[in-house]
């Protein structure tokens, strides 16, 4: 009588396995399947729409602009300053559709990239937000430079000068890149590193 019951506890633990395996893997395939294709660069919506859309939603300063490739797509990492409140968002490139939000009270005033002020030989004495040129501009001043696509502009503070810090891939390979910093006050491409 024993060897019946564990007999049929094992096979019920068999089968039931190989159902539950045969559902996983079906499961996986129909996961796969539903995912949209990544999207391609040339489809995304530009860094300046991707700007005004965060904008519209989270008053402040952008800070920066990051575009970064995920599994299913392209995606703008967007930091945004407004003095009280620092907001990190996750942006659909593709259609501008913002996927995540956190949010994180500003304490930090001595990492504040927004108000650079500096007497320094280098031209910007007193600079302040309204001195700067903006991020397009810095993006315009790097493409002039090399053929690619943006994958991220920050304001810096460089040893109390105030730089826009651009990257733009050059190609098709993740190590393609040529990396700009730029004078935020005057457009000076103060050093380019080509990868």
């Amino acid at each position: 009588m024993k060897k019946v019951v564990v007999g049929t506890v094992a096979s019920a633990v068999i089968l039931g396995g190989a159902i539950g395996a045969g559902a996983m893997t079906d499961g996986f395939q129909n996961f796969r399947s539903v995912n949209p294709a990544p999207s391609e660069p040339a489809e995304l919506i530009s860094v300046e729409e991707a700007k005004e859309k965060a904008l519209a939603e989270y008053e402040g300063v952008v800070e920066s602009i990051e575009l970064e490739k995920k599994r299913d797509g392209y995606v703008y990492d967007i930091d945004i300053d407004n003095g009280d409140m620092d907001y990190d968002l996750d942006m659909d490139a593709s259609n501008g559709e913002i996927l995540r939000v956190e949010e994180e009270r500003d304490d930090d005033d001595d990492d504040r990239d927004d108000n650079v002020t500096s007497s320094d030989s280098n031209g910007t004495a007193g600079s302040s937000n309204e001195d700067y040129i903006s991020q397009e501009e810095a993006i315009e001043i790097a493409l002039a430079e090399v053929e690619g696509t943006l994958e991220s502009v920050e304001l810096d503070d460089d040893d109390g000068r105030a730089i826009y810090e651009v990257e733009i891939n050059t190609g098709t390979g993740d190590d393609d890149d040529a990396e700009f910093d730029i004078d935020a006050v005057t457009g000076e491409i103060l050093e380019i590193d080509l990868d």
